[in-house]
């Protein structure tokens, strides 16, 4: 299951776009901290230059897709210090038996508990002596789903049919403008289970010619769709050939157009916070600013205080005084302050300031209100033409 969750973010866009964002709004801009020694450690938590933001952002992204997530903690018999690394969710599973995960590359190729690449590395607080000399051990993190103990499941979960649907009307599409738009039908085969059984299917299909040249009915003629089966000995239903019809055009583009409705909702993310998604109206800096700012208070920071509690007592463990680490956002599109100073706001777009000019001495809401157009001749009330075109 999760390769097959791994194998859809891979190739459906839409799905793949919407993880994407949120993870990126939730990561934040990075993990703060007034405390020097913590704030040096924020920067570099492993060997391998990556930062707690870094780490933070593929824990993110894991849980969303796959409904859990897992890293690696490392450090010496003392404690004294302390390493993070994040571990790809999908190559992880957990022990029936303990409180260990199983780490392998390849679960299509497990051999079982002899199998020389797997992993076994115990959950914390607990640790295990690896042969590097150094002490190992693994936290997992999952998305809640009754009557899922041992393992999450993602959110999304539920539009899985949306998400299949996104995928293969993309395909439709493709194919039929690759073939000119002569495809005759969709053919779902199932039992189709690894990269072997496909390319015999493949060969199969490619040895159907029909004796007509102009006919519809070749192989070549028609949208192919390769299911795995659920489980081992678990089939699915028969297969399926669903033909096209001309005049059935307008409900595939309606089906396209309602899987992405769904898939936002599901996702229970926002359109302009998906790059994915054009909108006719254009550049909508009011729109973005409401849903993120609704974004911010009801996901993203959500998510982020429940990392931040973790990593507090997970540092705090290593002798950190981590009381006021924290995240820092930034909204998508600026928005001007309008209760500060001029002078402050062109500090903060990096333009020369001096605090003491008197004209960089105004609120922006000022600045704003005492200027109109010089362009339509108004006057203020003192008879004077104005500009509302000032700048800062």
């Amino acid at each position: 299951m999760p390769q097959q969750i791994v194998q859809l973010s891979r190739s459906v866009a839409i799905h793949r776009s919407i993880l994407n964002s949120k993870s990126f709004y939730i990561a934040g801009n990075g993990f703060v901290s007034e405390n020097n020694p913590l704030k040096d450690y924020l920067e570099r938590v492993n060997n391998y230059d990556e930062s707690l933001r870094d780490v933070f952002y593929k824990l993110i992204f894991d849980e969303l897709n796959t409904g859990n997530a897992f890293f690696e903690v490392i450090t010496d018999r003392n404690k004294s210090f302390i390493s993070l690394y994040h571990i790809d969710s999908s190559i992880c599973r957990l022990s029936a038996k303990d409180e260990t995960v199983i780490i392998h590359p390849d679960w299509a190729k497990y051999k079982g508990k002899n199998d020389k690449l797997k992993k076994e590395i115990p959950l914390y607080p607990y640790f295990a002596k690896g042969g590097d000399g150094q002490y190992h051990s693994v936290i997992h993190i999952k998305q809640y789903e009754p009557e899922f103990f041992h393992y999450g499941l993602p959110t999304w979960y539920a539009g899985l049919k949306s998400v299949i649907i996104a995928g293969l009307t993309d395909v439709w599409n493709q194919n039929r403008l690759e073939n000119q738009f002569n495809k005759s039908g969709l053919l779902i085969v199932p039992g189709i289970n690894t990269p072997d059984d496909e390319q015999m299917m493949n060969e199969q299909f490619d040895g159907i010619t029909p004796s007509d040249p102009s006919s519809s009915d070749s192989s070549n003629n028609l949208i192919i769709q390769y299911l795995n089966d659920p489980a081992p000995g678990e089939s699915r239903d028969p297969a399926q050939y669903i033909p096209f019809q001309k005049d059935e055009e307008g409900n595939w583009i309606e089906l396209y157009k309602l899987s992405h409705t769904h898939l936002l909702s599901i996702h229970n993310w926002f359109k302009t916070l998906s790059s994915y998604f054009g909108e006719r109206t254009g550049f909508d800096t009011q729109r973005i600013l409401n849903e993120y700012e609704i974004a911010l208070k009801t996901i993203i920071k959500v998510y982020q205080a429940r990392y931040i509690d973790m990593f507090k007592k997970l540092l705090a463990d290593f002798g950190y005084n981590s009381k006021d680490l924290a995240i820092t956002n930034e909204s998508p599109v600026y928005r001007l302050n309008p209760l500060k100073y001029v002078w402050e706001l062109r500090r903060e777009m990096m333009l020369d300031y001096d605090p003491n000019d008197p004209k960089q001495q105004l609120f922006y809401s000022e600045l704003k209100n005492t200027f109109t157009s010089e362009r339509t001749g108004d006057k203020n009330k003192d008879g004077e033409k104005s500009n509302d075109n000032a700048k800062i």
